[in-house]
């Protein structure tokens, strides 16, 4: 099914939800309210059920597909003359740290735990060797 007819069919049972809803809502006399709930009505509770769930799903998708879009941004080594964004990565002193909020110039990783929230605790610094030798 392509997104245009997912569009009409949900329009289609959002219409025929709310047909129900207002068919429902007329006044009803205490004999029919005694009555044996009959199955197009409980289909057609159904259907509504259905349309409203479907409703909030698409909206929920969408908010995915948008968070999605954004994926992760690694900027790097942390500099402190730079703002950062919610969702921006930087390495600083060995470990990754994620922006929570939009970061001030000068507030650096694990200085403010309201701005940043570290992803992965770096071990120690790797030690740079010279062509032929050992680390040590």
């Amino acid at each position: 099914m392509t997104g245009k007819d997912e569009d009409e069919e949900l329009a289609f049972i959002a219409a025929r939800a709310e047909e129900i809803r207002i068919g429902l809502d007329t006044n009803f006399t205490a004999e029919q309210l005694q009555r044996p709930v009959s199955r197009r009505l409980v289909h057609a509770l159904i259907a509504a059920t259905t349309a409203a769930k479907a409703a909030k799903l698409k909206a929920l998708a969408a908010r995915i597909e948008a968070i999605e879009e954004g994926g992760i941004r690694y900027l790097g080594n942390y500099q402190r003359a730079s703002t950062y964004s919610k969702g921006d990565t930087v390495t600083h002193s060995g470990s990754l740290w994620v922006a929570l909020k939009t970061v001030a110039e000068g507030t650096a990783p694990g200085s403010d735990l309201a701005c940043w929230q570290l992803a992965s605790k770096g071990d120690r610094p790797a030690k740079r060797t010279t062509a032929g030798s050992t680390p040590g």
